[in-house]
């Protein structure tokens, strides 16, 4: 059996598409820009809400997610207008019929209709950085327990300013006045400066984005747990319509048997009446 085709929709450089890939999964991408960085089997630029979506087992879709931002209520962000995809983007998943998973921020509208878990990348995996992200599904998941934060990153009047609870750098990007020789922990975000860049690649598990990408990005080690109840629903998919088919074809098998033992008895009761004929008009 080839490996199971997944569309990751609005895939960026694709954090998202590594941990599919881990999982078992061919992974083609879509995005509306550009993304010469993107590590999936193949990409295409174009709108992830009209893309085709024919000749894929499973789906995942991480719309953008500033309209759901707490970032948004931040003085400089406040009245912009940020595009909400989430209910596009159901729709069309609903459409298909098959496995799909939508992933946003943790105050995104998800989990209403269907089912969703939180991942934490320190509760998952022992990730340096929580990165709280939601997954919707239409297939059943269970998310594991949400260990405490054994490390609190503190707000400053700046995010370049955060810094945390053991006395480290809480942010991606260099702090004044924070030692360098900082804890564990960090939160990858997009209004910092480059110090940290390596510590920040490691901390999410990617080593082939730049900052841009790495800001909107999320750990892969979340879709590949994910993946693994993806790839579940596919192989139980595949073995509901192998079996559905050996029952069909079993079925035309015995229809098609009876139908010529049927005629064989037909055409030997003619047979048999012809016979009885000729020797009737053999008597007169």
């Amino acid at each position: 059996m080839n490996k199971p085709r997944l569309l990751d929709l609005f895939c960026g450089a694709g954090g998202a598409t590594k941990g599919y890939q881990r999982a078992g999964f061919y992974v083609v991408g879509v995005d509306i820009k550009p993304q010469p960085h993107y590590c999936g089997d193949e990409v295409y630029q174009a709108d992830a809400l009209t893309y085709p979506l024919d000749g894929f087992d499973a789906y995942h879709a991480s719309p953008p997610c500033q309209a759901y931002s707490r970032l948004r209520f931040l003085p400089w962000l406040k009245g912009k207008d940020y595009p909400a995809l989430i209910n596009d983007t159901r729709d069309i998943l609903l459409s298909t019929g098959k496995p799909w998973v939508i992933e946003n921020v943790a105050d995104a509208p998800l989990g209403r209709e269907f089912g969703s878990i939180m991942l934490c990348g320190w509760s998952l995996a022992e990730l340096p950085i929580y990165r709280h992200r939601l997954f919707e599904s239409n297939i059943a998941m269970l998310a594991p327990g949400h260990r405490p934060h054994p490390s609190v990153i503190y707000p400053g009047g700046k995010l370049n300013r955060r810094y945390s609870q053991n006395g480290g750098i809480g942010v991606f990007g260099f702090t004044k006045g924070v030692p360098r020789s900082y804890g564990t922990f960090v939160s990858v975000v997009g209004h910092d400066g480059t110090a940290n860049f390596p510590r920040a690649k490691e901390a999410m598990g990617i080593d082939w984005m730049n900052k841009a990408e790495l800001t909107q990005a999320i750990p892969p080690a979340y879709t590949e747990y994910i993946g693994g109840y993806l790839m579940r629903a596919v192989q139980e998919a595949y073995e509901e319509a192998t079996k559905a088919y050996e029952e069909a074809l079993a079925k035309a098998y015995e229809e098609t048997i009876a139908k010529i033992k049927k005629t064989q008895v037909e055409t030997s009761s003619r047979r048999v009446l012809d016979e009885a004929e000729v020797k009737e008009g053999d008597k007169r």
